[in-house]
């Protein structure tokens, strides 16, 4: 991720009364370029600000196995310039016109935004057309940029205490789907590939047919299309075949168990079960769930393991992934306790969801929580722009923004109930433990 830092502010920046219709709805306006460019227009006058974020539809599971990492290797790529923006200075353009911009790789897709002064709206949309069109892909970026990622997987994941968990777990939870390597990919894949592997790349994914460009604040409709259509127009349509997986990973033959050790002084649990596809019923289902265990003062995992003094940290996590993917739960030990105690609290909690009903005030509140954090996310532009584009990109259906709280609605406290008899089996999981090297020998 590019300065990783900018994200957590920009939504609290971007924060205020979003426009929507009498019917609370979010109004935007969606066509089609020719190229096959997706455009969706939501126009917000109680801003000065524009955003123009693009999201292109791949990520790491998009990438050839033996060449892992490209998708985020192009996320640093892409700022390296283009034709007629000289190496250096994409950022420098940016905040010289007062805006802020960042970008972002999943396993899924790869996101891009800059957020400008109203009035800077044509040159954001000129910067992103030029690196959709003539990026400087070439050799002194590429070589630049490899280095770059190596180095910031060594200080993100290598070098961080319990830095490698999530590649742990996936690698062990997947064997024959992608989502089984790091988004951040495989130094050695990056190292060895040649220039042509990585501009193919560029030309098969960075195209217009496979992105969503929105345009999001204080514009006027007629001259934001007219941008448009000056700047993306003429980039010719992507030709290469787009790999998109279809491969279903096989049912998981028991629980797999298994222990690293790391520089910590804490021991820790790792625990991961196969999950969901977002836009699914078990999706929204597991994710009121996750928030049963990890959402607030009252979630069981903090009542029942931090409260208790059993861990210092807990969370539960529902992981938005566009095919099944994982869903986690994590406990770091407290001073003087054992993983063992950890996995043991963790159990008992996840066992009772699976063996009672959650009492009707607990799925009420749960409920009730769930509307307030979409609710919230609706007075953010920079949040609803994504969303728009989140929307598209994995449905088709820029309009799924307006429709939050209906996937939560039909949910019953036996759904909740059956979702963890299904999916929180023993058969279905990684349990990891996190030990410090000390004990290695022990």
């Amino acid at each position: 991720m590019m300065k990783k830092t900018l994200l957590f502010f920009i939504p609290l920046l971007l924060a205020g009364f979003t426009a929507k219709g009498q019917d609370g709805q979010i109004k935007f306006s969606e066509y089609d370029l020719s190229n096959g460019l997706h455009v969706i227009l939501h126009q917000d006058h109680n801003t000065p600000n524009v955003i123009v974020s693009l999201m292109y539809h791949v990520g790491s599971k998009n990438e050839d196995p033996e060449r892992t990492g490209f998708a985020h290797l192009f996320e640093h790529l892409m700022f390296e310039g283009s034709e007629y923006i000289d190496r250096g200075e994409y950022f420098k353009i940016v905040q010289s016109k007062g805006g802020e911009l960042n970008a972002s790789t999943s396993f899924d897709r790869t996101y891009y935004f800059e957020i400008m002064p109203a009035n800077q709206l044509e040159i954001a949309l000129w910067m992103e057309s030029e690196r959709m069109l003539h990026g400087k892909v070439d050799t002194t970026g590429v070589n630049t940029q490899k280095g770059v990622v190596i180095e910031e997987r060594k200080q993100t994941m290598d070098n961080q205490p319990y830095g490698t968990w999530l590649e742990e777990i996936n690698k062990r939870l997947f064997t024959v789907h992608p989502y089984r390597w790091h988004v951040i990919g495989s130094p050695d894949h990056i190292r060895n590939s040649s220039f042509d592997d990585v501009y193919n790349f560029y030309k098969t994914y960075y195209v217009p047919n496979n992105c969503v460009l929105v345009i999001a604040g204080d514009f006027e409709e007629n001259d934001a299309k007219a941008m448009v259509q000056k700047y993306f127009t003429d980039i010719p349509r992507g030709t290469n075949p787009i790999n998109r997986p279809t491969v279903v990973e096989p049912p998981q033959k028991g629980e797999i168990r298994d222990v690293v050790y790391d520089k910590i002084q804490l021991p820790a649990v790792f625990m991961a079960y196969r999950g969901a596809a977002m836009g699914t019923k078990d999706f929204y289902t597991l994710d009121l769930l996750t928030s049963i265990l990890y959402g607030g003062k009252s979630a069981r995992l903090k009542a029942n393991l931090e409260d208790k003094g059993i861990a210092l940290q807990s969370f539960a996590l529902n992981m938005e992934f566009e095919q099944p993917g994982p869903l986690f739960i994590l406990g770091f030990a407290n001073a003087g306790k054992t993983a063992e105690e950890v996995e043991t609290a963790i159990n008992t909690e996840v066992e009772r969801l699976r063996d009672e009903l959650v009492s009707e005030d607990e799925f009420q509140m749960v409920k009730a929580a769930k509307e307030y954090e979409v609710a919230s996310s609706r007075t953010s532009l920079f949040t609803i722009a994504e969303e728009f584009a989140n929307s598209y990109t994995y449905f088709q259906d820029a309009d799924r923004i307006n429709k939050q709280l209906e996937h939560y609605s039909t949910i019953t406290r036996e759904d909740l109930k059956n979702a963890a008899v299904t999916y929180f089996d023993k058969n279905n999981r990684v349990v990891l433990y996190y030990l410090p090297q000390s004990q290695e020998n022990q």
